[in-house]
């Protein structure tokens, strides 16, 4: 079971770590509850995650945390966003390490990976499963999670078509496959406490990327 992490007053603060102006201070007051959040979500699932739990994590007023999020699904929305982005900007800053190419495109299965078992995308995947016995947020989050998905999409569509993979249908099949996959995983993995073992299911998934990859190019003519 993860410890309990508080956020501190100084997640409030700008990086120089000097009070803003009035802005931004409410920007920064508006992370500090979101990252709350994503600790409680991380630790204890959707289900206890309610205002007031986000509100003691967070070491605020019950007020300051109405004024930003009037409600629950408020919150969770913005998490649910906030968590998208950081899931994106780890991936790039991994595959920022590889050459462009055939490096760089083998290396997204184990890249995503690496960023959904962070707690930020598994805040996310509470919130998915949350959407399902709440009404306000499953008619909410659908577009949050498109826009994610969209920008995966043709992130590695982008580079598929780099290594000469002209077969796009494929290549959004194989996305959705891995995405469920991983999600998955991540599902058992928390369950289960074994992570070796969802790593052993990870290298599987990474072979068939790789016979894909090499179907794809060969008909292609590459």
């Amino acid at each position: 079971m993860p410890t309990k992490r508080r956020v501190t007053k100084k997640a409030a603060e700008t990086p120089t770590g000097v009070r803003g102006p009035h802005a931004e201070r409410s920007a920064a007051m508006r992370v500090r509850l979101i990252e709350a959040a994503i600790d409680c979500l991380w630790r204890l699932g959707y289900g206890a995650t309610t205002l007031q739990v986000v509100t003691d994590t967070a070491g605020v007023s019950r007020g300051a945390v109405l004024h930003h999020f009037p409600t629950r699904v408020d919150l969770m929305i913005a998490v649910a966003e906030y968590a998208a982005g950081k899931q994106n900007r780890q991936v790039r800053r991994l595959l920022a390490d590889t050459e462009p190419g055939m490096d760089r495109y083998t290396a997204i299965t184990m890249a995503t990976w690496d960023a959904m078992v962070r707690p930020p995308s598994i805040a996310l995947i509470e919130i998915m499963m949350g959407s399902r016995s709440d009404p306000e947020l499953a008619a909410r989050f659908p577009a949050v999670n498109e826009a994610l998905e969209k920008y995966q999409r043709e992130g590695v569509w982008e580079q598929a078509q780099s290594v000469g993979i002209t077969d796009k249908a494929a290549v959004e099949s194989m996305i959705h496959l891995h995405n469920a996959a991983m999600r998955g995983l991540v599902l058992d993995m928390m369950f289960s406490k074994d992570r070796k073992r969802a790593e052993g299911a990870m290298k599987l998934l990474v072979r068939y990327r790789k016979q894909l990859t090499e179907d794809l190019t060969r008909k292609a003519g590459k």
